[in-house]
């Protein structure tokens, strides 16, 4: 035994391009003799009858086995592999996608109650496909060596299974065992089950089987091969041979049934009873027949006339028949709402102009090539008018309230049609119409019409014509009699005619569209307007508009029908729609579920397009029945019994993919960090109408609203945030009762490891710790600045305190003994010029110590500029020596760093000092530079000058330029013996940083 992984390849998708055979099956009237269709016989919906094929989407023509699972999916067995339909598109397995599956030949499906999917092919063997796994079966397991070509699951859950040769085998603990026979041999063809659970075996010559206490035995005994086993909801064993025709299991006996004689002498390959009590009937080479529960035998569409074997048959839950066939496709028979009404002739999908109902009840037609027609037996018949009807073809019809027809031709002819004949109508005076585009009597009996260029005609009975040349293009009327007669003209808008005059309402009173097309006045006395680009309701002289879902509602409006339950029925280019008129006023939503159903040629309509033009465009009969003109022909649904059984819809998500790798739909998902792309597939399986289901998602805390997507199957998100979200997807089809379905997926998008609180915290930890360990060494270098500036003022105060004192005390002392020399007899020159030196040594050396306490602290005085305190520090530095000094600023100063200052302040102080010690210099000029982006200062004097090489390493300049490489400054030095001294700095107006 050997497993694979589940592989499937998409081949297409939507119903975009699919050949579909769209036929309307009107058996109840077309396949019954001409003596049964008048009968009171309840006549059966209208059917349609459509065909998918290799081109469409289908694996190939041929349709092996048929089976409906509890998901809702169709599979289908072909000779070239199982595929799943969900009603919009098929995926295929195959040995491809699944190497496990080896063997592509597609004879029989099952399913067990426990979600196990069957397979038995042309080879030995069987395979099941269990949560996307696929699982062989062979000898290990108890099969035979021959290909398994029956499969059955009977009420109890047993699964059965019918080899070619061997005996009948039933699934027991995993094992398959054979069933006890009194027969040495049998080859089994058929397997049935009833609702008791009773299992039923057809063979080749061996006659009717029936289980009975776990052994089979045999039930009747027959000649042919039966290969093909029913029973009905009565209990009734049907029996399909190949020679023999339809049997059935009659006290013991298997006899022919009652109308089998209309069956072709070709071999039975499939029974299958209905939920009406009938029984379909597949044949080979001759197609598919039906046995009405009344005994009648009807013959398919595509009976007869081609050549086809039918190989399966399936009744799905919503009643639509399944048809497997040999090189035809697949094809499914379902009951729509309407139904096409052929024309009797070479064009049975002759276009369809007008149609109304007279008081006899009878239903007239226009047709595409202007001719009457009249619906008799499910048809249209031309009708041959007596008399001679003209000028021109017919071009205008509406019921007379006293029986019969008006009639009006292109050239202005007025006719009334009783009883077959067509008499002119003579006029008693005023100007005879030159062609007629519409007809309509109000309640009064007036007869109003609707002409190409002179107007509107208001014909009484008796009376002379009035004419009012003021209404043009006019193509529906309503109302009238007692009330005003509204008109619609194509040109001009909506009119009111009434006592006042003749009143039109166009874009500028608020109906939105340069004309109107149709008119409905309904039980409250509002009206309702067709245009060309939606629906108005004109009330109280002023008109509102109409919004649904995809922009049905504006699109063009061709009639407007209101049935006995107040819905509105709006034939347009889009099909035909219906609406409650309660829901209309209260307001349809623009998006999502809506009471607003469309009926179009999924629906039975011969054509999405109706015709739209001159009225009556539609009409609703007397009983409720709705009759719409198509461009293929016309059109007929009842109203009263429109309801049909309910199509189920499950909504299911078919594939998530990440980055191109696949995760469980199941969930919840859990998406690695730094995923990209999300894709999450989905599908609204509906094997009938699937065309019509609609899809609405939204990510919880990614999408504001719905995204409306139509019949998009598939939702794209990328660069999800990280977090836990919720996918939501909803379904429904448009004009059905009920909430939407809906489905969820929880997802989560992990986080990087820098996208986590965690991360988060750590961060704020280290910008703390970080924060921390920069005030830190902020405070250590306010600590330390402030210990220099400390030891500064210490060394000031004790230079003060101690030796500038002790100088003074020096100077007093030899200024007293030079007083006391000079009172001394002798001569005293050579004492006194000693104590001149003395006292002169001195005076240097406090006027060096007073230097020094000032170049250890020498601040910018408060409320100073830079200027101001270089005038202060070189009155200090050079007061007393005779040195002249020039101070200036070049231009526009500005607010400097005062950390800035204090350093241009120590460097000025440096090089006064050596213009003072060194230089011998008479003058000295200091500028300051305002720059945009610097601040200069240029200190020049007229001393004694030096070389730069030489005095470069001195330890003023030394310190004037390690301070400037700090700051980012530069220095340029002019000077030389004998030729005075010019220094210029130069720093870069930036953030000063200690």
């Amino acid at each position: 035994m050997t497993m694979g992984r589940l592989g499937f390849h998409r081949l297409h998708r939507g119903w975009t391009g699919w050949r579909c055979a769209v036929a309307l099956s009107l058996w109840a009237t077309l396949a019954l003799p001409p003596a049964a269709r008048g009968s009171d016989r309840p006549q059966p919906r209208a059917t349609v009858h459509r065909i998918w094929r290799g081109e469409s989407g289908l694996a190939q023509d041929t349709a092996t086995a048929l089976l409906e699972s509890r998901e809702g999916f169709l599979w289908i067995g072909t000779e070239d592999g199982l595929i799943r339909f969900d009603g919009a598109r098929f995926d295929r397995f195959s040995r491809t996608e699944a190497p496990v599956f080896a063997h592509n030949d597609v004879r029989c499906l099952a399913e067990t109650s426990d979600g196990s999917l069957w397979i038995g092919t042309s080879q030995p063997g069987l395979f099941r496909m269990k949560d996307g796994v696929f699982t062989g079966f062979g000898a290990p397991e108890g099969l035979p060596d021959s290909p398994i070509l029956r499969l059955l699951v009977d009420a109890r859950g047993t699964l059965w299974a019918a080899p070619a040769e061997g005996p009948l085998l039933r699934l027991a603990g995993g094992r398959f065992e054979p069933v006890a026979c009194d027969a040495a041999r049998l080859r089994i063809q058929a397997i049935a089950t009833d609702r008791e659970g009773t299992l039923w075996v057809g063979t080749a010559g061996s006659g009717l089987w029936r289980l009975k206490d776990q052994r089979l035995e045999l039930a009747a005994l027959s000649a042919g091969d039966i290969t093909a086993l029913e029973l009905d909801a009565a209990g009734t064993v049907w029996a399909g041979t190949r020679a023999q025709g339809l049997l059935i299991l009659a006290e013991g006996r298997l006899e022919p049934s009652s109308g089998a004689g209309v069956l072709p002498a070709r071999p039975i390959t499939v029974l299958r009873a209905d939920r009406d009590g009938g029984l379909w009937i597949g044949t080979e080479q001759a197609g598919l027949y039906h046995r009405t529960r009344d005994g009648r035998m009807e013959t398919a569409p595509g009976g007869p006339q081609v050549r086809w074997t039918v190989l399966d048959l399936l009744e799905d839950r919503a009643g639509t028949l399944w048809v497997g066939s040999e090189d035809r496709g697949l094809r499914a028979i379902y009951a729509v709402p309407f139904q096409a009404v052929p024309a009797k002739g070479p064009e049975p999908e002759e276009a369809g102009r007008m149609v109304c109902q007279d008081s006899a009840g009878t239903v007239w037609c226009l047709t595409g090539d202007q001719s009457l027609g009249q619906v008799r037996e499910g048809r249209i018949e031309p009708v041959s008018l007596g008399g001679t009807v003209g000028p021109g073809p017919i071009s205008a019809l509406w019921p007379r309230g006293s029986g019969g027809l008006w009639l009006g031709t292109r050239g202005g002819g007025l006719f009334s049609l009783e009883h077959g004949r067509a008499q002119g109508v003579s006029w008693q005076g005023g100007p005879r119409p030159d062609g007629i585009l519409a007809l309509f009597e109000d309640p009064s009996g007036n007869l109003w019409i609707a002409t190409p260029h002179q107007g509107l005609l208001k014909v009484p009975f008796p009376g002379a014509p009035q004419v009012f040349p003021q209404a043009r293009d006019v193509v529906a009327m309503a109302g009238g009699g007692s009330g005003p007669l509204y008109l619609a003209s194509l040109s001009q808008g909506l009119g009111r005619l009434d006592a006042d005059g003749l009143r039109w309402f166009g874009p500028t009173q608020g109906l939105g569209s340069s004309g109107a097309q149709a008119l409905h006045l309904d039980g409250t006395g509002a009206l309702w307007v067709g245009t060309a680009d939606g629906l108005r309701l004109f009330r109280n002289g002023s008109f509102r508009r109409f919004t649904g879902a995809e922009g049905l509602l504006k699109t063009s409006i061709h009639a407007i029908l209101e049935d006995a339950g107040q819905n509105l029925w709006l034939s347009t280019g889009q099909g035909v729609l219906r609406a409650p008129r309660s829901a209309l006023l209260q307001g349809l939503p623009a998006s999502g579920p809506s009471t607003l159903a469309v009926f179009d040629h999924w629906d039975g309509l011969p054509a999405r397009e109706t015709h739209g033009g001159t009225q009556p465009a539609a009409w609703l009969t007397r009983t409720g029945e709705l009759w719409v003109p198509t461009s293929r022909g016309m059109a007929q649904a009842d109203t009263g019994r429109l309801a049909l059984p309910p199509r189920p819809l499950r909504l299911r998500l078919v594939k998530v993919l990440s980055d191109e790798s696949v995760l469980p739909v199941r969930g919840p998902l859990d998406l690695a960090p730094g995923s990209h792309r999300l894709e999450i597939h989905y599908t609204g399986i509906s094997l009938t109408g699937a065309e019509k289901v609609r899809f609405r998602y939204r990510m919880e805390g990614v999408d504001p609203g719905w995204n409306e997507v139509g019949d998009r199957r598939f939702a794209v998100y990328s660069n999800l945030p990280p977090g836990s979200r919720r996918f939501l997807l909803q379904a429904w089809r448009p004009g059905e009762a009920g909430p939407p379905q809906e489905v969820s997926l929880e997802v989560a998008v992990q986080p990087f490891f820098h996208q986590r609180p965690v991360f988060w915290f750590l961060c704020a930890a280290v910008a703390g710790l970080f924060g921390w360990w920069l005030l830190q060494l902020r405070l250590q270098q306010v600590e330390a600045r402030s210990a220099v500036l400390d030891e500064r003022n210490r060394m000031a105060r004790e230079i003060h305190d101690h030796l500038a004192q002790g100088f003074t005390g020096v100077l007093l002392q030899l200024e007293a003994a030079e007083a006391r020399l000079a009172r001394m007899e002798g001569d005293p020159e050579p004492v006194l010029t000693r104590l001149g030196h003395a006292r002169e040594l001195a005076a240097a050396s406090l006027q060096e110590a007073r230097r020094s306490v000032m170049a250890l602290s020498p601040r910018k005085p408060e409320g100073t500029d830079l200027l101001g305190a270089l005038r202060i520090l070189s009155d200090r530095l050079l007061a007393g020596t005779g040195i002249q000094v020039e101070l200036a600023q070049t231009g526009q100063p500005k607010r400097l760093d005062h950390r800035l200052e204090e350093e241009l302040l120590r460097m000025a102080q440096e090089a006064l000092t050596n213009a003072l010690r060194h230089g011998k210099a008479k003058w000295v000029r200091v500028t300051v530079q305002h720059g945009a982006r610097q601040v200069g200062l240029c200190i020049e004097d007229d001393g004694r000058g030096f070389d730069p090489a030489a005095g470069a390493a001195g330890y003023g300049l030394r310190s004037i330029r390690e301070t400037l490489g700090k700051l980012r400054g530069h220095i340029d030095i002019d000077s030389g013996p004998g030729r005075g001294t010019r220094i210029t700095i130069i720093l870069p107006l930036r953030r000063w940083r200690p």
